[in-house]
């Protein structure tokens, strides 16, 4: 681990330019061309850590998947993320331009930098340290970088059922920390519940001189409605509301999506009757499901959070502390549900803004967690028993196509792999001014 550590020192200048490389890519989930750069940028930088590589195209944003894997009787563990980012929302409201990371006193400024472009990148960069500070790798890795996690990932279920690779943990870092130098282990996740409601009645829109107070206003209907609407255990956001269109004008239609936060324990199902006796009660009204995914609970106990801690005092020199999480990861519950062991080790400090103006990353963190990512991977090891004889370490590592195959070094499985590497080495850190 020394060799790993000592690599991750030298090269910690560009492991920060490479956050800011990739956050400057606004990889919004609704943009796909962008977020197909996005995902061709991290498929690069993977191939330049050693792993091999394949992009998944989906009906949405790609997922890039890369792997090494030569020890057969090691877990495998999965290091997931994801590289698409929310809206930047009102730019009066930023300091600085969101896709233009800036390093201000101490930390980077822009969308996605926490959330979750450098949490990603300090597993990556402490997978390349291994690789190429220490020539291998205690475990069996597969990253698993999603474009879709921002909007439910909708299509990663079908993925992990077609993947063919059971793995001994997943490991998910996209939370926050207890404090700036203090990380977190979160064990609860809140669930959600997305609807969108719309409320109209007969007819078309109508002057609201002549008709107003004569005919139902859909727009006072859909207020009255989301405010009476009451479910317990959960928390309300109006997200999109639209109940007219301009002066003078009687709207026949008001529109609203609703974004319910369920606490661990609530259902979804009985979330969504709730809503729809409530929503029955109007007339004209209607509502359909957009999204909806259950609390996620994690252990406290058990292989992989022993190993978490371990790693994490080594990190910080602070053992972790429990907490939950108000936000949702659908990867999570995926995990989960398939039996597979989940970690949410996140490396975001508490006032992170994410998902708002002037989101920032701790450098001073991410370099710690870098550490800590590289010493989790050898106390994953030292702590998991060994896989049974019947998991091929052929399966440890993705399918490549043809051209992949041709650029990605991965040992064990590319002849050439160190004559390769010779010829194309990690670029070396260069110098950035950085403003603000």
């Amino acid at each position: 681990m020394k060799a790993a550590l000592a690599y991750a020192h030298r090269n910690r200048g560009r492991f920060v330019e490479e956050i800011a490389e990739l956050a400057a890519i606004p990889s919004v989930s609704s943009d796909r061309p962008q977020a197909r750069r996005a995902a061709t940028w991290l498929a690069a930088r993977l191939r330049r850590a050693g792993l091999g590589v394949r992009i998944v195209d989906t009906p949405g944003n790609p997922l890039v998947v890369g792997g090494w894997g030569r020890r057969p009787d090691r877990p495998t563990v999965v290091l997931y993320g994801h590289y698409d980012v929310r809206p930047a929302g009102d730019l009066r409201q930023w300091r600085t331009p969101p896709f233009q990371p800036v390093v201000h006193n101490g930390f980077m400024l822009g969308r996605g930098v926490s959330d979750d472009k450098g949490q990603l990148l300090a597993h990556v960069a402490a997978v390349e340290s291994w690789l190429r500070g220490g020539g291998t790798l205690p475990v069996n890795v597969r990253l698993l970088l999603d474009g879709e996690e921002e909007v439910g990932s909708p299509h990663l279920a079908g993925f992990l059922d077609r993947w063919g690779v059971t793995p001994s943990v997943a490991v998910i870092s996209d939370t926050a920390m207890h404090s700036p130098s203090v990380p977190a282990l979160t064990v609860s996740l809140r669930g959600v519940v997305r609807l969108a409601v719309t409320v109209r009645r007969p007819g078309t829109d109508l002057h609201s001189g002549t008709y107003g107070g004569r005919v139902v206003d859909p727009g006072r209907q859909l207020c009255r409605l989301i405010a009476s609407l009451r479910v317990h255990g959960t928390s309300m956001t109006i997200s999109r509301l639209r109940a007219g269109r301009g002066d003078g004008v009687l709207a026949a239609e008001a529109s609203a999506r609703l974004e319910f936060r369920l606490s661990p324990g609530v259902s979804p199902d009985a979330v969504i009757r709730s809503l729809r006796r409530s929503v029955a009660g109007v007339e004209g009204a209607s509502a359909r499901v957009v999204l909806a995914r259950p609390p996620v609970r994690v252990p406290r106990t058990g292989w992989a959070i022993d190993a978490a801690r371990v790693a994490s005092r080594h990190g910080f020199g602070h053992e972790p502390v429990f907490q939950g999480s108000g936000g949702g990861i659908a990867a999570a519950g995926l995990f989960a549900d398939r039996g597979i062991p989940v970690l949410l080790l996140g490396f975001a400090v508490p006032d992170n803004r994410m998902h708002a103006p002037n989101e920032r990353l701790s450098l001073a963190a991410f370099a710690r967690s870098v550490d800590t990512c590289i010493a989790l991977l050898p106390a994953l090891a030292d702590r998991r028993p060994p896989a049974p004889p019947h998991r091929q370490a052929a399966r440890l590592t993705p399918a490549l196509s043809p051209r992949d195959r041709s650029a990605a070094p991965v040992p064990g499985l590319s002849p050439d792999f160190d004559r390769r590497t010779r010829r194309n080495p990690p670029r070396a850190p260069t110098r950035r001014s950085k403003s603000g």
